[in-house]
């Protein structure tokens, strides 16, 4: 038995993300770019900003905050498949992060070649525009996130991992993908031949 309670309040203190080392600083702008790739492509314009150093950073921790929470509110138990838009990049991402050991990747940086890989599929399954596609990756690349593998990375001991996900029914996954910036939903007809081809992109040039 549990009960589940909407925060009232966010409080941030902004300030103390200066005392961050520059790669913890720059990872988390991962998920900042995920909720602006599922739900406001307008924020990609203060994304971009931000990488340049002209923009309002807690605006946009404001508005990626109230993305959360309105997502997560409107589908507390999980039931309507909203909650899952938010697991955009996490698929592939929540593998490497793994398969790269503890400590051989931050969170952030495995989920911007989750990212990358989510909209390469998005590219070939869904009608994502290449400009859209581009844009996203370009707002990864300004705050230096990784979108290409290591060369040694394990391919295979990676999509083994991404197997064994609790999403994988049937011989196929859900999958989050993008028909335009601000435009996710959850295929559920991504192959593991799908999901190889996503990985050995990732270890060819943006």
């Amino acid at each position: 038995v549990g009960c589940f309670h909407q925060p009232s309040i966010v409080l941030a203190d902004t300030d103390t993300l200066q005392s961050l080392p520059k790669r913890e600083w720059n990872e988390g702008f991962a998920e900042i770019i995920k909720h602006a790739g599922i739900r406001d492509a307008a924020m990609f314009e203060e994304i971009e900003e931000v990488a340049q150093g002209v923009g309002d950073l807690p605006a946009l921790i404001q508005r990626n905050v109230a993305i959360k929470a309105r997502v997560v509110e409107a589908d507390e138990t999980e039931t309507l498949g909203i909650r899952a838009l938010l697991n955009f990049g996490h698929t592939l991402g929540h593998a490497i992060e793994a398969a790269a050991g503890y400590g051989g990747m931050l969170h952030g940086e495995a989920i911007s070649l989750g990212l990358r890989a989510a909209t390469w599929l998005s590219l070939q399954k869904s009608g994502l525009a290449a400009a859209d596609g581009a844009r996203l990756l370009r707002c990864l690349a300004a705050f230096e996130l990784p979108l290409k593998l290591p060369a040694d990375f394990d391919s295979n001991a990676l999509l083994d991992i991404a197997a064994k996900d609790k999403k994988f029914e049937q011989g196929a996954i859900r999958f989050v993908l993008l028909r335009a910036l601000g435009d996710a939903f959850v295929s559920c007809d991504i192959t593991a031949e799908d999901m190889r081809a996503a990985i050995l992109h990732l270890h060819e040039p943006v």
